[in-house]
């Protein structure tokens, strides 16, 4: 595959990731350097969009099972911030804490 094509669709991925959260984050391909991808994210990120971005790779282990409590409340939390809802996407914010404190402390 063209590293080129590789990074565009990469840079995809990432805004698309994103976008599922709620987020419009501008990312754009930059050329290679010794054959390796490289991205740049234009928009400065916000403290939440930087708290998801921070929590996907901590949390990545490509052999883990996903929670899926936790990804219904992760949609919940995007569909209520989409539609404006803030007191909403506070309340998965708290209902994530419990979980999290619950099911994997």
């Amino acid at each position: 595959m063209n590293i080129h094509h590789a990074a565009a669709r990469t840079a995809r991925e990432l805004a698309d990731a994103f976008k599922a959260h709620g987020c419009t984050i501008q990312v754009v391909p930059q050329p290679p350097i010794d054959g390796q991808v490289f991205l740049t994210i234009h928009d400065p990120l916000s403290g939440y969009e930087a708290q998801l971005l921070t929590a996907a790779l901590s949390a990545y282990t490509g052999s883990r099972p996903r929670c899926e409590e936790c990804h219904a409340i992760k949609r919940n939390r995007a569909r209520a911030l989409r539609d404006g809802d803030r007191e909403g996407a506070a309340e998965m914010a708290t209902v994530m804490g419990i979980h999290q404190r619950m099911a994997h402390a």
